[in-house]
């Protein structure tokens, strides 16, 4: 199957490993969407101070996409992990 176009938000319980769109139970592939990228061809007015990406989770059975809300920085010094304390619909 392809990769669903939707970014399903999704609240990570105490073990988050099982697909909740097909049922999937060996746990999901990552990629990664900047957090400022365009959308429709329009370009965020806010300039971050960094590249901030979501870490999008995809369903290697059916391809459902989802986000747990958790945000990553890949700096040239280091990778740092950045902490989401809202969870956005």
């Amino acid at each position: 199957m392809g990769i669903s176009a939707e970014i399903t938000p999704i609240k990570p319980g105490e073990d988050l490993h099982v697909c909740p769109a097909c049922g999937y139970e060996y746990g999901f592939h990552t990629s990664f969407v900047r957090v400022n990228a365009a959308k429709d061809g329009k370009v965020s007015p806010v300039k971050s101070t960094r590249d901030l990406y979501r870490v999008i989770l995809i369903c290697p059975e059916c391809g459902a996409r989802f986000d747990a809300g958790w945000r990553i920085s890949f700096a040239d010094e280091e990778s740092h992990v950045v902490l989401s304390t809202t969870f956005l619909h």
